[in-house]
């Protein structure tokens, strides 16, 4: 946008030729930079493992998060539909990572909810059955469809063990 407002310049010889070729570069710098910047924001959103706190875990050193995967949400390895994570400077309890997965549940599609029924009540179940060891990792429970990488993951991390009162 900015090369075409100075595209007159080019009318006053070499002295107009050189404010638009100063003027060409910055904006093909700006949107370079623009680009990469959106691009980081997708990549943080898409991250796996620890990264996925990218600055949250400095301050709190416990999170988790709950969501859903597979064919039937646009993908098997980075398309993902959940309730945002927990960050906390404590281990996340089983009643917040209960309500990150009724959340994540509620944010589905009628279709995505029937074909991942059972993975959203075995991932429930997971989760309640966790406070005599706790847990730290990645957990998923599938969909009856385990052909299409259908299913809800529980991410946890910490120094120690989440979901543990």
């Amino acid at each position: 946008m900015g090369a075409i407002a100075a595209a007159p310049a080019l009318a006053a010889g070499p002295p107009g030729w050189a404010v638009f070729g100063v003027v060409a570069v910055g904006t093909a710098a700006y949107g370079l930079a623009m680009s990469s910047s959106r691009h980081q924001t997708k990549s943080a959103s898409q991250t796996k493992d620890a990264t996925h706190c990218r600055g949250k875990c400095r301050d709190n050193k416990w999170s988790a998060r709950v969501h859903a995967q597979g064919k039937i949400i646009g993908g098997t390895t980075k398309s993902t539909v959940g309730a945002p994570a927990i960050f906390k400077q404590s281990p996340v309890t089983v009643a917040e990572g209960i309500g990150r997965a009724e959340a994540t549940f509620g944010m589905l599609t009628r279709r995505q909810k029937k074909e991942l029924q059972i993975a959203y009540e075995g991932c429930k179940r997971f989760i309640e059955s966790c406070p005599l060891k706790g847990f730290l990792g990645k957990k998923s429970s599938y969909g009856e469809n385990r052909k299409g990488g259908n299913r809800i993951d529980v991410d946890s991390y910490g120094p120690s063990e989440n979901f543990t009162e």
